[in-house]
């Protein structure tokens, strides 16, 4: 049962709510090559916009960069970036080895100018103050940067700009043929949970995974989908009772989901999921609002891929390979499926 509550609790904070809190900040050292804002954990805890992405000359692959971690020239293999966003820079130049740059100082000041920017060395100093310690980045014939202060400072002096593509690009949005694939997802996501419908637990779910017969064809490997439906067919009251949900507290909460999502409709897009946690930004997690029995008095749902909360009921999928998988459950869903039956 210890594992059971694990997993609740995950869900809880996790899974349906629309903030998450970070127990600890993440270390950047180490962050592998392809982390979200090359590992910055301010920029990861704000979600940051980033507007332009500059690395130093010679070290702007991943071929590069695991050389110059070969030869020293970096601690580890994350890109040494200097990624600016509205008014603040959020720097990774402490994996450089020549930096003698505090290696916590990892979020700057920015300050904009006509020909570059700078980069405001202490905390107390505003834009605009000519005594203000800085790096001041300013633009070349070939479009890159120049620091010529940097020097003194162990980094780099030439940069360039290699902004990072959009990690989660959504592709045109044809509702038709989002509920074509939702129909085949969900035939198939109700035979996988076939096992899992009576006397479901942990030892189980182990068993039909040692036994190659795991879900990952139709939900996203540790999920929250997978923690929220391992924790619903293993203890349905108890799951419940943790997201303190009004209504029918019952056995058969996985069957009902499956019945909810064989009548259900796919009836807008809400974008990407705003996802609060970074260990799961590369699920690249759509937004999929459903029409669901019960739901009918709801207000319409908002269009252009705008992601609103208390309104329609919506799962999470993401789509590979050409087909759909199950990201996560949403708190609307599971007042749906919680609700008392409507006596007829």
């Amino acid at each position: 049962m210890l594992g059971v509550v694990r997993v609740l609790l995950v869900l809880v904070s996790c899974a349906v709510a629309s903030f998450a809190t970070f127990a600890e900040e993440p270390v950047d050292a180490g962050a592998p090559l392809n982390a979200p804002y090359d590992g910055n954990h301010w920029a990861m805890l704000v979600r940051a916009r980033i507007e332009a992405r500059y690395l130093p000359v010679g070290l702007s692959d991943d071929a590069a960069i695991r050389r110059a971690v070969a030869d020293g020239t970096l601690r580890e293999a994350v890109y040494p970036s200097v990624q600016l966003d509205d008014d603040v820079a959020y720097l990774m130049t402490n994996v450089l080895t020549g930096s003698t740059l505090d290696r916590r100082r990892n979020l700057l000041a920015l300050c904009r100018q006509a020909d570059g920017f700078q980069l405001l060395l202490d905390d107390a100093d505003r834009c605009g103050n000519d005594g203000a310690r800085h790096l001041r980045f300013v633009q070349d014939a070939s479009g890159g940067m120049v620091c010529a202060a940097c020097a003194s400072l162990g980094l780099p002096t030439h940069w360039e700009r290699h902004d990072r593509p959009a990690r989660c690009p959504l592709p045109a949005w044809d509702r038709a043929a989002a509920q074509r694939q939702f129909d085949v997802w969900q035939q198939r996501f109700a035979q996988d949970m076939q096992p899992y419908l009576h006397a479901a637990s942990d030892a189980l779910w182990q068993a039909q995974v040692d036994a190659g017969r795991s879900v990952d064809a139709t939900v996203v490997p540790a999920s929250r989908a997978s923690a929220a439906l391992m924790a619903m067919s293993t203890a349905p009251e108890a799951f419940a009772d943790t997201l303190d949900v009004p209504g029918e507290r019952r056995s058969d909460l996985l069957a009902h989901l499956l019945t909810l999502l064989r009548t259900a409709t796919v009836i807008g897009r809400g974008g990407l999921y705003p996802e609060p946690e970074p260990a799961l930004e590369a699920t690249c997690a759509q937004v999929w609002y459903l029409q669901l029995p019960g739901t009918a008095g709801l207000t319409p749902v908002p269009g252009d891929d705008r992601f609103v909360r208390g309104d329609a009921p919506f799962i999470t999928v993401q789509q590979h390979g050409g087909q759909l998988r199950l990201a996560g459950l949403s708190r609307e869903l599971v007042e749906v499926l919680l609700a008392p039956a409507r006596a007829d």
